[in-house]
């Protein structure tokens, strides 16, 4: 996975560098396809999802946040953003059968402070905000995710924005828009997130294999410092 471009197409992530080392960020991918692999187990994208149309604790208030929330971590710019890689529908799969328990409620928890610290600050439901005050409060998120990451004694992964950051760059970077942002060309009819590359396409080595030689973790996401 090309993760120097990744940065490049990012610039910063809300706000701040994309700090993950090269492997992480490989990982973070390989475990992105394991979970749209999931979302349509026959390899056929125009198939319905599987399970539940969406989960059932992604309610449509929180999945709608989780949206404009994504959207102003990877705005459109020349490429397109965040709200055209199907954030919300690889959440709805990560919330519904990917995540524990605490992780799960953590995270669901975290989105359902968004709207009201929207409304305190700004009247209005977070995605009705505008871009300017949406990007504000995103900056105050992001500015905590960095304060604890700062702090020895606390956990800036058990913060509600961790996973919506690294849940953002995953779903983008596993995307069909995502690849095409990097560099890839899809010659597949239909894009699959799980669709092996080539080696020259993963930028390895031919004596490496596929991007997919390693195998990722099954379930919870790997930690990662977007």
């Amino acid at each position: 996975m090309q993760r120097r471009r990744a940065i490049r197409l990012l610039g910063g992530v809300a706000g701040t560098p994309l700090i993950m080392p090269s492997g992480a960020f490989d990982e973070l991918v390989a475990w992105g396809e394991r979970v749209r692999a999931s979302m349509h187990p026959n390899g056929d994208p125009d198939a319905p999802l599987a399970g539940p149309p969406a989960a059932k604790e992604l309610t449509a208030r929180r999945a709608r946040a989780m949206e404009a929330l994504a959207d102003i971590i990877i705005p459109e710019t020349d490429t397109p953003g965040a709200a055209e890689a199907g954030v919300t529908e690889f959440v709805t799969a990560l919330v519904d059968g990917w995540l524990d328990d605490e992780d799960r409620d953590r995270f669901l928890a975290g989105l359902d402070t968004v709207d009201p610290a929207a409304r305190e600050r700004f009247g209005a439901d977070f995605a009705d905000c505008t871009v300017e005050q949406r990007t504000e409060l995103v900056g105050e998120f992001d500015a905590e995710l960095v304060r604890l990451r700062e702090d020895p004694d606390e956990s800036a992964s058990r913060y509600f924005f961790h996973d919506v950051k690294r849940f953002t760059i995953t779903a983008y970077f596993t995307s069909e828009v995502g690849l095409v942002a990097l560099g890839y060309r899809t010659t597949f009819r239909s894009f699959e997130g799980c669709a092996p590359l080539t080696p020259a396409e993963a930028g390895v080595p031919s004596s490496h294999g596929s991007a997919h030689a390693s195998t990722p973790p099954a379930g919870t996401p790997p930690e990662s410092h977007p």
